[in-house]
């Protein structure tokens, strides 16, 4: 019984983390564009290549933990 709860709490922290991480990067991504209308490039390239990496380590975390688990 308790072995199922863990799983099931990990399962609920995977679905949190890709999500905050999917969030986190499109709000970056946001930011860079932002900075770049205003004219602050060093800043906007920054905001945009870290927005980059978030959008993609969540989906990744996505793809790989949560989806491989709804689909077994």
């Amino acid at each position: 019984m308790f072995e199922s709860l863990l799983e099931l709490g990990v399962f609920a922290l995977y679905i949190a983390g890709s999500g905050l991480l999917t969030v986190l990067g499109a709000v970056t991504e946001y930011q860079g564009v932002q900075n770049a209308l205003s004219g602050d490039n060093t800043m906007a390239l920054w905001f945009v290549w870290m927005g980059t990496v978030a959008l993609i380590a969540g989906l990744m975390l996505a793809r790989d933990k949560v989806l491989h688990r709804v689909t077994a």
